[in-house]
């Protein structure tokens, strides 16, 4: 198992960008340490601080993931 830095961005759709010029935004906070096997698990695993708010929009949804190393490692 490996430890893992994920962010969740939503990116607004098409018709966002053209009317308002809407940006991707950082959601759930983060970023969020997860430990996975995988780079997949680690984004699969993230998706659990999806807020509420969001549910219905995770075909929007981009997860960032970064593997966790120490310095000079």
């Amino acid at each position: 198992m490996n430890v893992y830095l994920a962010v969740l961005v939503l990116n607004p759709t098409e018709k966002q960008k053209y009317d308002d010029g809407t940006v991707p935004q950082v959601v759930g906070g983060g970023p969020h340490v997860v430990i996975a096997s995988d780079d997949k698990q680690a984004a699969a695993k993230a998706m659990k601080y999806l807020p509420a708010e969001h549910e219905g929009k995770e075909d929007r949804v981009e997860v960032l993931v970064m593997p966790f190393r120490r310095a000079g490692a």
